[in-house]
Parts: structure tokens; sequence; C-alpha cells
């Protein structure tokens, strides 16, 4: 067995050598942990950004389902939507949802213009097909541009094209977009790509026709008597007319209000309401098919 002072001298510590080494390693870990826990955490702002934009969009929609119509930007920051403006900052006051994403920061919102008026000129519109503005070209399919019923932008971490504004512009490659102001359209591109990094979701015409408008036929009779007109109180217009003995089919919007009138243009034209009918118009119909007789 050796002796104590001996095994002492031999194991009196470690050398300059192997405490660099562990040094090294130390180091290497370190920032190895601190390289992930950058990555993670910017990971959890990005995916909380992107759950963000589906609540805003959800949201919308709902909006729209109630009231309609899609509501206006905000010009002002206060997230009071300002009548007349499509393009500026979600009014996230309007809507009673939660003002900025995980970036701190009011998300970009345009809307398109026909969708803000009522849910007979909304669906009209959706019906007819979208025109204008906002448009953009989706990174997944087609380089062409095409309408869209709303559009909102989160900005990413970061101004990652550097040209002084958050909000990234692709003026390169197949696919562009400048989500700055949307001209000549946005963008929706893949996370983290060269020099883009915002968020982008939008709705598309059909989608919201699905979700906000529902048309049922209207059988109209005229049994008897003189010429009928049909108006249609929301549209403020006529939709048909009908001689004596005759009847007719139309598609209308659920909710509508319809009145039968003896003379084209309804009140405007200086028309009176036809009595008796069945049943008794103005009558709003909704829901289900409906019949008006005129005996």
């Amino acid at each position: 067995m050796k002796p104590l002072k001996t095994f002492i001298k031999n194991h009196a510590g470690f050398t300059l050598l192997e405490i660099a080494v562990v040094m090294v390693i130390i180091g290497l870990l370190a920032g190895s942990g601190i390289s992930l826990m950058r990555i993670l955490t910017e990971r959890k702002a990005r995916n909380e950004s992107a759950g963000y934009l589906q609540q805003v969009r959800s949201t919308l929609i709902g909006f729209a389902e109630n009231n309609g119509r899609l509501p206006w930007a905000d010009n002002n920051a206060d997230g009071v939507e300002d009548n007349g403006v499509t393009l500026g900052s979600l009014p996230f006051q309007t809507l009673q949802i939660t003002p900025v994403d995980s970036y701190t920061r009011v998300l970009r919102y345009e809307v398109n213009s026909q969708l803000t008026t009522s849910r007979t000129v909304t669906c009209a519109a959706l019906q007819a097909g979208l025109t204008g503005r906002p448009a953009v070209v989706d990174a997944d399919g087609s380089p062409t541009s095409f309408p869209v019923a709303f559009v909102l932008v989160s900005a990413g971490p970061m101004d990652a094209d550097n040209n002084g504004n958050v909000f990234d512009n692709m003026n390169t490659g197949t696919h562009q977009g400048n989500n700055a102001n949307g001209t000549p359209n946005y963008l929706r591109s893949p996370p983290l790509t060269g020099n883009f990094d915002d968020l982008t979701t939008y709705m598309g015409g059909n989608e919201l026709f699905v979700d906000l408008c529902e048309y049922l036929n209207l059988a109209v009779n005229n049994n008897s008597g003189p010429t009928v007109y049909i108006y249609n109180v929301n549209l403020t217009s006529d939709i048909g007319s009908i001689t004596v003995g005759n009847s007719a089919l139309y598609t209308i919007l659920s909710g509508s209000q319809i009145a039968i009138y003896n003379a084209p243009n309804g009140p405007s034209g200086g028309g009176t309401i036809v009595s008796p009918t069945t049943p008794q118009t103005p009558v709003i119909l909704a829901g289900q098919d409906a019949t008006i007789n005129i005996p």
C-alpha cells in the first residue's frame, strides 16, 4: 500500500490543460443552451401569434354573423372601427378581443368595402364574387393574386427585409407581396423565408358566404286582381312582377322583408300594399322556403 503522502502528491489537482478543456466544454454547453433557449422562445412567440391570428379570424366571422357585415378598420389607434376606413389596424375594441399579438403589436387589418354595410349588401357582393382590395398571393399556390373578404397580418419579431417597416415587402421571386399596405397585394408565405417573417391569414369570399348567407325560395301566386309587384324592403327595389293568374319563384336571402305592392318600386313609386295576402305583407321571411298567395 502506498504511503498517504505519496497518494496525495500524485492526486493533488487538475493540470492547467485539464482545466482549460473543462472550461471549453462548459462554454460550449452554455452557448448551446442559450442558443436552444432563444430558438424555443422564438418558436413559442410565433406559435402564440399564429394562434392569436386564428382567434381574431374566428371573432371576425362571429361579428359578421351577428351584424351582417364585417367591421371597418381602426385608423387612430383607439381600437374602435372608423367608418369608411378599409385599411388600418385591427378594431380590437369593437371586436372586444385581446389587442396585441405575442410581439405586443396590433395586427394590420384590411376589409373589402363591399362587406361593411348590411347582410343584404354583403351577401349580394359575396354571391356575385368579390372584386378589388384586399388581394392576396398565397405562397402555397399560384403567384396570381385574388380578392378576399379580409386579411390580417402579424409583423413577426423583426423588420426582416430591413426597409424600416416591420411589415415586410417581397418584390423579388415567384411570390411577391407588400404587407405594409397591400399594394398591389398581401403575401401569405411560409415562416422565416429569407427577408420575410410576417404571419398572414385571410378569408375568401366563398368561405364567408357559407358562414354568413342563407337563401330560400319564395313562391308567389297571383290568383286574382291586377299585376302585383314583389318588393324587397331590404334592397328597396322590386324583384319581379306577376300578372293575374300566374305564379313565380324567387331566390331571396333569409331574413329579407318582402311586401306585395300594386305599383312598381313600392312606396317610392306611389304604390300601396296589396291586401289581403296570405301571409299578409310586409313579412320577414327566414329559414325554410315560403309561399305568398294573393286570393
